[in-house]
Parts: C-alpha cells; structure tokens; sequence
C-alpha cells in the first residue's frame, strides 16, 4: 500500500513539474499569445472602431459591374486573371486586379494593381504591387492587423514567428491536458475558493477556479492555433516539394480546386451584380469578398466568399459560371468535393477566433480568454512568490511578471493612440502604430529600472492603463467627429462595444489602484497598532 501512495505522489509530483515547466519557460510569450489573441477576436470590430464607420454592404449597394467594366480598359491585360473585391474598413470597395507571382520572399503572392473606389464609384487610390506589401500599407487596418500580427508571430520573420507562436501552442495545450489530470477532485475544483486570515481569497485556488473552468477552452485554441501555425510555416511548404516537385502554384491550384488549363478565348461575361446578389439571397447576408477569375473568357468564373451565418460554423463559398451567371456549386474549403478535411478546415478558423454567433459567440470567447490570461499571470506569480521565499535572487521575477502583465496592454493601448493621432495628423498610420508600440516598450522597461518598490512600479502601470482606456474613446472622437448617439442611429455596434469596452476596462484599473489604496492604509494600520502594543507592553 506504500509502495502505491509513493508512485501516485511520484506520478502527481512529475505532473505537477511538467504543468509548471511548460508554463513558466514560454510562460511571458505565452501570455503576450494568449492577451492578443483575446483582442483578435474583434480584429473587424476594432478595424471599424478605429475608422469610426462600418460595413454598409456596398458589395450590394455598388455597380461593381459597371466598375470593373471601366477598370478593365484602363488595366493592363496580363493582370486580369483573378479581380477581387472586398470592401474596406473606411467604407471604400477596394478592386484588385493581379496575376500570380513569386514575391522577394520567395512565395507565391499576387501581384497587380489595386483601386480603392468610394461609394459614388470613383477611384481614390491606385497602387501596383504584390498583394501582401498592399495589405501592409492599408492605414484603414493597420490597427488591427498591427494587434493581430503580435498573436500570429509575434512580429518574428516568417517561417520562425509562426513556428514559435504553435510552439507555444503545443505549451499551452501541455499545461491545459497536465493541469486537467492534476485535479482529482475537478468539479470541486471548479467552485472551490478559500479564504486566507484577512479575508482574501487564495491566489493558488482562484488559479485553480479560472484554469479548470478554462480547460476545454485553452486545448480547443492550443490545438487549433498549433495548427495554423504550423500548418502555414511548414505544413504547406513540405506538400509543396513532396507532393508537387516544389510547384507552390500547382499545389495551390489543387487544394482550391481550380484547373490549370485556361481558355482564354474573349466572351462576354454575365452581370456581376445579378450573381453577387443571388448569393446573398442564398446565404442571406453580404458576401465578405468576391474573386472574379479570367473575367471576359469563356473560363470565367464568380466566387461569392462568406463568412459564418446565424446557425451555421463554417465559411461558405458559392461559384457561379461567369459566361451565362448560372449558380453552379458550394465549394469546398479545400479541394473540388466535399471532404472530412475541407470541412474540419472549414471550422478551423471560427472555432478559433469564435466568429461563429456574431458578437454573442466573439464577447464569450473575450471572456475565456481573459480567464486564460489570468491562469498565466496567476501561475507565474505562484512561482514567483514560491521562489521568493527561499531564494531573494528570484525577485527580479516578480519585477519581470509586472513588466510583461501589465507593460502589454498598456503598449496595445499606445499603438492605438498613436495611430489616432497619426491619422488626425495625416500621417503614416502602418509607420506610427507599431513605432508608437515600440516607443511605450521602451519607456516601460526604462521604468521598470529605475522604480525599486515593484507596488508601486505595479500601481503606476495599472494607473497608466487605466489612463490610457479612458482616453482613448476621446481620441476617436475628436479624430472622427462621430458620437454615440450618431453611432447609435446608424447602428454602429461594434464603435459602441469597443467604446464601452474601453470605458469598462478603464473603470477596472481605477477600481484596482483604489482597492491597493485600501489594503496599503489597512496594512500600514495594523502595523502602527502592533507598534502601539509593543510599545506599551514595554
């Protein structure tokens, strides 16, 4: 019987440091991960929040038929292969017009030209170039894809950024599967939190309380981010030279589905507006983006692309015959018929960043993030505070977990500002968001120097969050001129949510810095009245 009660508690023990190694080794990139990831789940809420507008549906509203039809004569012929269309966070259609090439990088990328045409139908911008250098000029989004990019690869060069962040991953589903057969007692776990001598809760059990609760929730992004990651930095590359000889088109073309034989032979195409609008009365909502391929060929072709629809997961893709505008399939994700793996990869991408119930689905998985947030801030704390006690050497930890929690979302926050006021100053917003990040970094880490007590290095940086929370709502007001009550009556939703968000978060910081005023006062109180005692007993 002893032998037993001594490989449990050794099985438990090697539990336990595997659940605290995976955690506390990458557990700083770990949580910068996991905090942007809360925040790219409302990436197109964000990009609509910091544009003060919103989608009007102008796939519907516009003649993209007439447009592309003037846009055709004035582009070279060797970049009409593929148009698409999508509309901007800036309510602007945006036409790209490109062929397939290999970039500087060595991928195969788009290149062409590209119009941002307004609501009235004229172009505003005309740009040629490789479609991923396009996307990284677009000031409409260069907020949230700055915040997005820090969750995908942490703004490492490809393939290593994105090799980290499912690396990091694989860490973070090893905590979650070891810290879910650590709890014997799970469902007691779950709603168990005790209370120390002054009254506060424990921080090892809300630990406890937060990660159970989070399970199911960490292994489902873990595994799905794992495999984004991955999949983009090595999984595609691999098939490329295994299956097809290092041919990135040709894999390309069979996992979309699309021959590679073209005719290229002149013959008018359908209305592109009767084909855009029978989609949506199909799916009864706007398409995200349409691709128009070899448009005025016998080979033409229209893929409406949509995003999840109220009681549905996945993506959805109708294709229509671009010569006559006939409805002819639902595509695949991947592939020309319906498979287990187009459709696992189909639920892939909404399961992760909880897109599939609209805001409802996005706010529930802000708040499991949150909870996943607090498990690896808590955790590292426990270590910290563990370490502390035998070893002084181990405060730099503390300092370094106050840098890393509270120094993220405050420089999140001054990438925000800054792009507010690059904007209101006519600027580079793509140039200023990230420096305006860097710029917060490095004031961050000077103070996190030069303040010795870590209290008051963690209340400075609580009350700098809560600054700049409270702020930010006014920048994107007097940058846009666009209020709630505006916002309201043109249902702007998701400027609202974020405004509110802000305002909220905004409340909690100052909530905090009061209640750490309090618990100061009682602790320097106590202390004055054990001073008292003794020095009446003496």
């Amino acid at each position: 019987m002893t032998d037993k009660n001594t490989e449990i508690r050794s099985k438990a023990k090697a539990l336990l440091s595997l659940h605290s190694w995976s955690g506390i080794v990458l557990g700083m990139l770990l949580y910068a991960v996991i905090f942007t990831g809360t925040v790219a789940v409302v990436s197109d809420e964000i990009g609509e929040w910091s544009n003060s507008n919103h989608h009007i549906n102008l796939m519907l509203s516009s003649d993209l038929d007439g447009t592309i039809k003037g846009l055709t004569e004035k582009t070279p012929a060797e970049y009409h292969e593929e148009i698409s269309i999508y509309e901007n966070h800036r309510q602007q259609l945006v036409y790209f017009f490109h062929t397939h090439r290999q970039n500087p990088s060595g991928d195969m990328d788009e290149y062409g030209i590209q119009y941002i045409v307004d609501p009235q139908g004229e172009v505003v911008l005309q740009q040629e170039g490789f479609s991923s250098e396009l996307y990284a000029q677009d000031d409409s989004n260069a907020l949230s894809r700055f915040l997005v990019a820090i969750h995908t690869e942490l703004h490492i060069p490809p393939p290593w950024g994105l090799l980290l962040t499912g690396i990091l991953g694989l860490a973070m589903l090893i905590a979650a599967v070891s810290g879910f057969m650590m709890h014997r007692h799970l469902f007691t776990d779950m709603f168990s939190i005790r209370k120390q001598r002054d009254g506060k809760a424990l921080k090892r059990d809300s630990h406890t309380v937060a990660g159970t609760w989070s399970i199911p929730f960490a292994i489902l992004l873990a595994f799905t981010g794992s495999f984004f990651s991955f999949a983009t930095a090595f999984g595609l590359p691999a098939m490329a030279v295994v299956a097809f000889g290092g041919d990135q088109e040709a894999m390309m073309h069979t996992l979309v589905g699309e021959q590679q034989e073209k005719s290229e032979a002149p013959l008018a195409s359908a209305n592109i507006n009767t084909m855009v609008a029978d989609s949506a009365q199909r799916e009864s909502i706007a398409p995200i983006f349409v691709v128009a391929s070899h448009w005025g060929t016998e080979s033409a072709s229209l893929l409406t692309f949509f995003m999840p629809n109220e009681g549905g997961v996945g993506f959805e893709q109708l294709v229509y015959n671009g010569t006559n505008g006939e409805f002819e399939e639902y595509k695949p994700q991947v592939g020309t018929v319906p498979s287990a793996g187009s459709a696992i990869m189909s639920l892939i991408y909404p399961i992760h960043f909880g897109t599939f119930a609209g805001l409802i689905s996005k706010i529930i998985w802000i708040s499991l993030g949150v909870a996943s947030c607090y498990v690896t801030v808590t955790g590292l704390q426990l270590y910290a505070y563990r370490n502390e006690k035998s070893e002084t050497d181990w405060r730099w930890f503390s300092r370094f977990c106050v840098w890393g929690f509270y120094g993220l979302p405050l420089c999140s926050l001054s990438s925000a500002i800054g792009f507010f006021i690059s904007g209101g100053l006519a600027l580079n917003q793509s140039f200023w968001t990230p420096v305006s990040f860097v710029i917060a970094a490095g004031v961050i880490t000077l103070v996190s120097l030069l303040i010795k007590n870590v209290n008051t290095l963690k209340n400075l940086l609580l009350a700098a969050n809560g600054l700049f929370c409270l702020l930010l709502p006014l920048f994107r007001y007097v940058t846009s001129d666009v209020g709630w009550l505006q916002a309201a009556q043109n249902d702007m939703i998701a400027m609202l949510f974020i405004d509110l968000t802000m305002l909220f978060c905004g409340a909690w910081c100052v909530f905090g810095l009061y209640r750490a005023k309090a618990s100061n006062e009682k602790h320097t109180a106590q202390e004055e009245t054990l001073a008292d005692q003794q020095e009446a007993m003496s």
